[in-house]
């Protein structure tokens, strides 16, 4: 396994200090998989949160080789499935790792892009609460598509909201000549996340007036391909 890191752009301090996480799994036969593809399947059963747990290993390994240079990270932003937070002893498992490499939690921010079904809610939720207390933090991601990411935002409580980018596409100047009805959509659930409190992360940013307009509704991160992306996350972009 491999994990890849992409650049998230401050729109406040106008740098990348974070990094959004990538698990590649790299097979003799199969060639390169990634999360799409791997992902579905894996989540069936206990591999998933095994994937997640040595993501989680192999970022404090890269933190401390990126203290012991004299530079900084700010947070890995990290997906985090379902399953593996709804484990009773995924906050056991979690604070030994990072405990014992003296990592602080604010270094982890576990994004969230799943359905959290009923059977799960109570263990998940206590999971976030308590881990949130301990200093970690957590996103939902794909904010105004996915079900999960309305259905959930009462109960719970999250540091960051991120916007899909099929929301943020029909914005960019350098496609669309018009983007009058889809402005007002997505400065809704801009100014939406802001009154619950939460941070801004907006997928998908290619060129630099598309940012300069998420920046001017709000946007606190974006991503994408202007920052710098994987090559095939620069297909998905277009």
């Amino acid at each position: 396994m491999e994990l890849r890191f992409t650049p998230v752009f401050d729109t406040h301090l106008n740098m990348a200090l974070d990094y959004a996480t990538t698990v590649r799994i790299n097979d003799p036969k199969m060639g390169v998989m990634l999360p799409a593809y791997y992902g579905p399947i894996a989540a069936k059963s206990n591999r998933i949160c095994e994937i997640n747990r040595w993501a989680i290993e192999e970022a404090c390994a890269v933190l401390k080789r990126v203290e012991d240079r004299g530079a900084s990270i700010n947070s890995f932003i990290m997906p985090l499935s379902v399953r593996y937070l709804a484990k009773p002893y995924f906050q056991t498992q979690v604070r030994k790792i990072v405990d014992k490499n003296e990592i602080g939690p604010d270094k982890f921010n576990f994004t969230i892009a799943e359905n959290i079904y009923e059977s799960e809610s109570e263990q998940v939720l206590k999971n976030m609460r308590e881990m949130r207390e301990y200093g970690f933090l957590f996103s939902i991601d794909d904010f105004g598509v996915e079900y999960t990411s309305l259905s959930n935002l009462a109960q719970y409580e999250v540091d960051y909201i991120g916007i899909n980018r099929s929301l943020i596409e029909p914005l960019n100047p350098e496609v669309y000549e018009d983007e009058d009805r889809q402005r007002p959509i997505v400065q809704g659930l801009i100014d939406f996340a802001k009154k619950i409190h939460c941070h801004v992360r907006v997928d998908g940013v290619d060129n630099q007036p598309l940012a300069d307009l998420l920046a001017k509704m709000g946007a606190d991160q974006m991503r994408g391909a202007l920052y710098g992306a994987e090559p095939w996350e620069e297909k998905k972009i277009k």
